[in-house]
């Protein structure tokens, strides 16, 4: 049976490309209402203007949600957005895909926000995309092409800063690589983002659809999140609803730094992930970076 499903999705993938549909630029493109930035961009850029706005995030806390989104495909997600929205600093996105209607509702609620545009879908960008109301002090865009699908995977990294400290909150949103037939173009995407996370001193949250629907997908997520030098532990969900594929959940949220309030699963009908929702607080900062000092290979 997962063949069968395994080799319809790959031909109507297959069929999709073919049309035209789709379009591919040969860099990530790195988009922003924060303010104007490259339009290609394959590597970090940093923001030299985010200290003249003078916001931060609270150094006490703050509520993030992640969230593969569908592309917006089913009824409803404006309202289950809103809502999630109202109590949220940070909003990780998965299969956002920049329409009309998204555009509005992000300028309706004044969330500020970046994106890597994996690729466009009759002329609209898709890909994921990180909401806020603080701008990051630095963003870092990565792709990773689906050796089997064609079509690019999206994963973006961005720096916020602290109040009353010097530190920033490395958020990294990721969709992970879905259609392979082995784990090796999956297990080097989450290295290229470990990378990154490996040269961080501050607190770190990796989290978005990891599409972990295999023991061997999750064996790798966990050889490589287990790295000593990220020291990173996984959000424990208590609740008993949850959207599993093959007996496997997708979605995950990793930490450090951070002390978990309170962690829960939203039930909504409006895509096919539920939303993950998590309250953090920060943790005494100057033992993380004695502890976590990055090692060089």
């Amino acid at each position: 049976m997962f063949n069968m499903f395994f080799r319809f999705k790959l031909l109507i993938f297959t069929l999709l490309i073919t049309s035209g549909c789709f379009s591919i630029s040969d860099q990530e493109q790195l988009l922003s209402n924060y303010e104007k930035i490259p339009t290609d961009h394959s590597q970090c850029f940093e923001d030299i203007t985010w200290s003249l706005n003078g916001k931060k995030l609270d150094e006490t806390g703050f509520t993030l949600v992640s969230w593969n989104i569908y592309k917006g495909n089913k009824e409803g997600w404006e309202q289950d957005l809103l809502l999630l929205s109202k109590e949220s600093d940070l909003i990780l996105l998965q299969e956002a895909y920049l329409t009309q209607s998204l555009s509005q509702f992000l300028e309706t609620t004044g969330y500020g926000w970046d994106m890597i545009s994996a690729f466009r879908y009759k002329g609209i960008h898709a890909g994921v995309m990180t909401l806020g109301h603080t701008p990051p002090r630095e963003r870092c865009a990565q792709r990773a092409y689906e050796p089997l699908a064609l079509l690019p995977k999206s994963s973006l990294v961005t720096y916020y800063p602290i109040r009353n400290t010097q530190q920033t909150l490395l958020v990294a949103n990721i969709h992970a690589i879905n259609f392979t037939l082995g784990t090796e173009r999956y297990t080097e995407q989450l290295v290229e983002i470990k990378a990154l996370l490996v040269q961080h001193k501050g607190p770190i949250v990796f989290a978005g659809d990891f599409n972990t629907w295999s023991d061997q997908r999750e064996a790798v997520l966990d050889q490589i999140i287990g790295d000593e030098r990220l020291g990173l532990l996984k959000v424990e969900f208590a609740s008993t609803v949850e959207h599993l594929v093959w007996g496997h959940r997708l979605d995950h949220i990793f930490f450090r730094g951070l002390k978990v309030i309170s962690a829960e699963i939203i039930p909504v009908e409006s895509s096919d992930h539920y939303p993950l929702k998590v309250h953090f607080e920060f943790i005494s900062t100057p033992e993380i970076e004695q502890e976590l000092e990055p090692t060089v290979n």
